[in-house]
């Protein structure tokens, strides 16, 4: 199924489908899921289908260094030649075209020495991983680049360190909330990954829609399972439907196309896709 018209597709049918047709445009989403669970792929392959239309794309990478991540899917034999990459791991900091792998320009310490208090002649911070960091990083590269597609990898990590830092619940909600409005202003679709919570976290309030992987032991093989939780604005199915993860990427199974009607006061409620 192609994504239907104003809409953007994140390069896996099946999803799509389940999607009614595709992401709203210009919203930030949340995929949720363990580690193996395949959320770094889905998010890529998310990018890859901005690469095909045309557009500007950005991998923000947390977890692991960009080079590493893409290095990981390149046995799929995807061109990962046009997707930005912005470092936000402490020590690597720096932005990147992949492809030739040549640094376009180093990012130093967000804020000077005399902004953050400190006496000439004091040993420069090290660089930190924080939503503010992030925030202002993507401003400054959005002022050269129209990105309309972003991957950030993960807010699991990001909230760690921030959690170290020493910010507190309600600071962490309002950078959380600052970033994502900052992106939709841009009207940017923004694809958040971070691991399964068990506490409601800001991103999962906020983000306009949750997409869950989750993998499970049915006796000696793993059985994997995709949900959309919830998708604010657009009917969906909220079924789990089974995935594989093949040479060609994420494969949804269990779906049908379908045209979703509108919701209307006093209307039919909306049906999710029954599978083949």
């Amino acid at each position: 199924m192609a994504p239907s018209e104003g809409r953007v597709g994140t390069g896996v049918a099946g999803l799509d489908v389940m999607l009614g047709g595709g992401l709203l445009p210009g919203r930030p989403y949340l995929l949720c899921g363990d580690s193996g669970s395949g959320r770094t792929l889905l998010g890529l392959q998310f990018l890859l289908e901005g690469v095909r239309v045309g557009e500007k794309v950005l991998l923000v990478a947390v977890d692991e260094p960009a080079p590493e991540i893409l290095d990981n899917v390149r046995s799929f034999g995807w061109d990962l030649s046009k997707i930005h990459t912005l470092e936000a791991n402490p020590g690597v900091a720096v932005f990147r075209r992949m492809g030739n792998l040549q640094e376009i320009k180093s990012m130093h310490d967000v804020k000077s020495m005399g902004e953050m208090g400190e006496k000439p002649g004091a040993a420069a911070p090290a660089e930190d991983v924080s939503l503010q960091s992030i925030y202002l990083k993507l401003k400054r590269q959005l002022d050269v680049i129209p990105f309309k597609r972003i991957l950030i990898d993960s807010m699991t990590s990001v909230r760690h360190y921030a959690l170290r830092a020493g910010d507190d619940i309600q600071t962490e909600r309002l950078e959380i909330q600052s970033l994502l409005r900052f992106l939709s202003e841009r009207e940017i679709t923004t694809m958040l990954t971070a691991r399964p919570y068990e506490v409601l976290t800001p991103e999962a309030v906020l983000c306009r829609g949750e997409i869950d992987l989750a993998r499970e032991w049915a006796g000696h093989r793993i059985e994997r399972w995709i949900t959309v939780r919830r998708m604010r604005g657009t009917p969906h199915d909220s079924q789990r439907r089974p995935y594989t993860i093949t040479s060609d990427g994420f494969i949804v199974q269990g779906t049908k196309e379908f045209v979703p009607e509108p919701v209307t006061k006093g209307g039919p409620p909306f049906q999710a896709p029954s599978p083949h």
